[in-house]
């Protein structure tokens, strides 16, 4: 029998204890015979990523043993820090950001190839069998100048010898069957990936340097994705050309359209290992397909064009790779904690090879996201993820109505999914309502809906989000005096944008959000230096920084910050504090030591989850029995009426 309480009393069996201290995540699989090999982020070691291997018999083994870190921090978000080979794993460290060396299941310590001194960052490491040398991009911080280029290792002496330069970008170099030919992404500052970017292909010389290169595809207005090798004289990859990141393919004279589709088949890169498909056979790929209506794993026939479903159980795809009769991959689930499966082509079965842990709430108590669209201000579709307050021990008095945590993704590129995410389900397993907003420059949607966001950041992105309010409170599904907005990254920009221009919002948290956008364009880091010049006009960024419309901020806001974040710097955040302190704003602060862009480590997870819903709850007037406010005793709060 359930129990009679209001939204957002509810208690719940998902504590922020449980939520960061017995839980990893996993990114970028590999695959070496019959070992599958993938990364694990541990927050219950300060946020430490290890490499696993996982043996056929299903036996995992860890490969870097602690305090080994494997993480790039090329363009600062990293991707595609390892490697292997006949055994050996390459990875990057991300103390010394240098390359190291280790046999697979040996009890043997790492041995170091590259000694940069803390100059260079490695990432997209890739072997190669005939020269048995690494290639990879490098990034090079020397007198405040940064350098990419395309690099070879020498794996002997660790010397490292350019192959290619001159683009301020490289990424995702790929060799072919044979050894003898070379692709890779380049582009060039202002542009992002995602708006411009340029295919070669290469042949090796003799002296194993790039000769013979040519332009394949890519432009001012056209973004190419994950060039693959479907053999030693046939390419694939992602374009964009038509308006949406199609699959492509060179035969060495022309390139032709795979599929032309209204959907997505490619992703922003924000890191440099992302994949969305695989080669498969002599002329079939196997991808990832993301419509407006859903998304799923497809087969694509590469001469007919034809595209046919292999698996719509998940709602999210990613790091894609062969694997003995099909493929292993990443899923995301709306009622499974993310993990790695293994989909079998010969039966369709799908199997989940490793789990991040058991799955802490019960399905009658899981939220599961409802896709929903509305209009904005300008009568144009938007795009959202709906979670309803769930909770199979409690229901509401009738006629009462939830509050609502409105979530701004970062980015502002990006997209978000309906995969469980542990964030969400803490509120909505207490009572609380979730709205996830794709707004316009969202990904997943086409050139055209991410087009939305150019020169209009701070405008649209607020709009849609405010809409997505509107709509839900006209269903009479949430309370319209008890919204809160939150978001990290741009998505913090975008609350702290959305608590100066709407009255919608009564209290917001900014994590390591953009406060001023003109300090943004003179401090940030070299991958997204130029980012804003197609997101805000010059003569607007005073105009559209939080920092100089402290006059219009009127409701609570508390922030968090990583003190070792090179993205947005930490006195972004700080100047917002103080500034609000002073007018008399209840506002709270947490500064989090030998944090970057993003929290790892589980003590600092886990403070955010609970401070967020003890300063929402206090600000809404919502009494819970298991508040503790002793957690602000470590951070900065002041003006606060309780």
């Amino acid at each position: 029998m359930t129990q009679l309480a209001s939204f957002g009393t509810w208690k719940s069996p998902l504590t922020a204890q449980l939520a960061t201290s017995e839980y990893v995540s996993f990114s970028e699989l590999f695959v070496e015979g019959s070992d599958l090999y993938f990364l694990e982020l541990r927050p219950h070691e300060g946020g430490r990523t290890t490499l696993n291997v996982r043996t056929p018999e299903g036996n995992i083994y860890e490969v870097t043993p602690a305090p080994f870190n494997v993480r790039t921090k090329v363009h600062e978000y990293g991707g595609s820090s390892y490697t292997v080979a006949n055994d050996l794993v390459y990875f990057v460290n991300a103390e010394d950001q240098d390359i190291y060396c280790i046999a697979n299941r040996s009890n043997d310590l790492p041995q170091q190839i590259t000694n940069s001194g803390n100059t260079e960052r490695f990432a997209n490491l890739i072997h190669d069998h005939l020269r048995d040398r690494l290639i990879c991009v490098r990034e090079s911080h020397t007198d405040d100048q940064v350098i990419n280029d395309l690099v070879q290792i020498n794996l002997a002496n660790g010397t490292c010898g350019v192959i290619h330069q001159g683009h301020d970008f490289y990424g995702q170099p790929k060799l072919s069957p044979c050894g003898k030919r070379i692709t890779f992404l380049a582009w060039d500052l202002p542009n992002m990936p995602w708006d411009s970017t340029l295919l070669y292909v290469g042949n090796f010389g003799d002296n194993g340097d790039i000769s013979e290169i040519s332009l394949v595809a890519g432009g001012p207005v056209e973004s190419v994705f994950q060039p693959e090798w479907m053999d030693s004289n046939r390419l694939i990859f992602v374009s964009d050309r038509h308006g949406f990141w199609n699959l492509y393919q060179f035969d060495g004279n022309k390139t032709s359209v795979i599929v032309e589709d209204h959907a997505e088949y490619g992703f922003p890169l924000w890191v440099l290992d992302m994949r969305s498909y695989i080669t498969w056979g002599n002329n079939q790929v196997v991808a990832v397909r993301k419509s407006i209506e859903d998304i799923s794993l497809v087969f694509v026939d590469c001469t007919s064009g034809t595209v046919n479903p292999i698996n719509m159980d998940y709602c999210g795809y990613s790091s894609l790779t062969k694997y003995r009769d099909g493929v292993v991959f990443i899923g995301g689930s709306t009622s499974r904690l993310t993990s790695i499966v293994r989909l079998s082509f010969s039966n369709r079965d799908a199997e989940q090879l490793v789990e991040p842990g058991k799955r802490p709430l019960a399905l009658g108590s899981i939220s599961e996201a409802e896709q929903i669209s509305y209009l904005n201000r300008h009568d144009q579709i938007v795009y959202a993820n709906f979670y309803a307050p769930t909770n199979a021990e409690y229901t509401a008095p009738e006629g009462e109505r939830p509050p609502l945590l409105v979530l701004s993704h970062g980015g502002p590129t990006s997209h978000s999914n309906a995969s469980f995410r542990f964030h969400v389900q803490y509120f909505t397993s207490r009572g609380w309502a979730v709205l996830d907003v794709n707004y316009g420059g969202s990904t997943g949607f086409g050139r055209e809906y991410r087009n939305r966001l150019l020169n209009n950041w701070g405008i649209v992105d607020v709009e849609d989000c405010e809409a997505g309010v509107r709509h839900l409170a006209r269903l009479g599904h949430i309370d319209l005096n008890r919204v809160a907005i939150r978001g990290g990254s741009a998505g913090g920009y975008t609350t702290l944008r959305a608590l100066t221009t709407s009255s919608i919002f009564k209290a917001g948290s900014s994590l390591y959000g953009v406060a001023d956008v003109r300090a943004l364009a003179q401090d940030t880091h070299k991958f997204e230096s130029r980012y804003l010049d197609s997101l805000i006009p010059v003569d607007e960024m005073d105009a559209r920084s939080p920092i100089n419309h402290i006059d219009k901020f009127s409701v609570p806001v508390i922030f968090y910050q990583g003190m070792e974040d090179r993205v947005v710097p930490p006195n972004q955040t700080e100047s917002m504090y103080e500034a609000l302190s002073q007018k008399g704003i209840t506002t709270a602060m947490f500064l989090f030591e030998g944090e970057g862009h993003g929290f790892r480590a589980a003590e600092h997870v886990r403070t955010v989850l609970e401070t967020e819903l003890i300063f929402f709850s206090k600000v809404f007037g919502i009494e819970r029995e298991d508040v503790d406010l002793s957690y602000f005793n470590s951070s900065r709060l002041v003006n606060a009426s309780w």
